[in-house]
């Protein structure tokens, strides 16, 4: 049973086939079977188990487009049932709208963490190629608002806010995957206004039709803490080593059991569980990353045409 601070690499674009085995492919909405609904998902209630560590009651919501199945790892098909200490394919989807019944630009990323392994996706250099930079094809495919989702299996989170499209990132997010015999039963966000006080927390979870989820309806945190992007934009160009915290961050736990009936440990890892002045540490801790920092253009790496 894995319950180390071990990480899976922080990747982006090309670089993910090349260390975790996950893929990146930039799409236009509606172009593949296994991308994300084009049209607005119901929402359907899911039941975890509250005894098991971090678990959550939680309202995700399904797809409802004939032919769409889920998370799929391009390399290896559908994935197979999560069992602890094996890689399991988790998605994390950037699109250029909350709303998925309107057109859109949206990219996907594949990643095949280990699952039980408390995980840190890091998206070097994400604040500035798709924010700072004006003159590149990813910040052309966003030029304003910025969401993200995760899905594994055929479980989908709700929406959350990376870029307002005007003056914050909210660059710091924890995807609990909730998981019944091996089987992604949902995926809700943990609190993420342990990062700001109370009255700089402010409403950050979309359904997919774009509409703000209140903590009733979702049946989870619902805020996040937004940095001023005025600041990133100061770290960035003066080489803060502090800029990389503006950058797109993923953090992502298990919880229940695996296909073996073994539970999950990983979520006491998660940010709600230790108190403030522990947390921060664990920020701030080393974990390794396997894309160098010193990428600089990732429109070569994989332009969008």
């Amino acid at each position: 049973m894995r319950v180390t601070t071990t990480t899976t690499a922080a990747v982006f674009w090309i670089y993910c086939s090349l260390v975790v085995g996950c893929l990146v492919t930039p799409f236009v909405s509606g172009q593949d079977v296994s991308d994300p609904p084009a049209s607005a998902p119901s929402l359907q209630p899911i039941s975890v188990d509250s005894d098991s560590p971090g678990a959550a009651e939680t309202t995700t919501t399904g797809p409802t487009i004939a032919g769409w199945q889920g998370c799929i790892d391009p390399n290896g098909g559908f994935p197979q049932l999560v069992t602890i200490g094996e890689p399991t394919t988790v998605c994390l989807v950037l699109s250029s709208s909350p709303d998925w019944g309107t057109s859109m630009n949206y990219l996907r990323l594949n990643f095949r963490p280990i699952a039980d392994d408390y995980s840190r996706f890091h998206v070097p250099n994400s604040f500035q190629q798709l924010i700072m930079s004006q003159d590149n094809a990813l910040s052309t495919s966003f030029p304003g608002n910025i969401t993200v989702h995760v899905s594994s299996q055929t479980a989908l989170s709700f929406q959350k806010r990376y870029f307002d499209g005007f003056e914050k990132v909210f660059p710091y997010l924890t995807a609990i995957i909730n998981v019944e015999g091996g089987t992604v039963t949902g995926i809700t966000w943990d609190d993420a206004c342990l990062f700001c006080s109370a009255n700089d927390c402010e409403p950050n979870t979309f359904d997919f039709s774009g509409n703000l989820a209140t903590k009733d309806e979702a049946r989870q945190p619902v805020g996040g803490c937004g940095v001023l992007t005025d600041n990133c934009r100061s770290q960035v160009t003066t080489g803060d080593e502090q800029a990389d915290g503006c950058d797109l961050l993923l953090y992502v736990v298990w919880t229940g059991t695996d296909s073996r009936g073994r539970d999950f440990r990983s979520s006491a890892y998660r940010f709600s569980a230790f108190p403030a002045q522990k947390w921060t540490n664990r920020i701030s801790q080393v974990l390794p990353d396997f894309v160098p920092q010193s990428t600089e253009d990732l429109q070569e790496l994989n332009p969008i045409n």
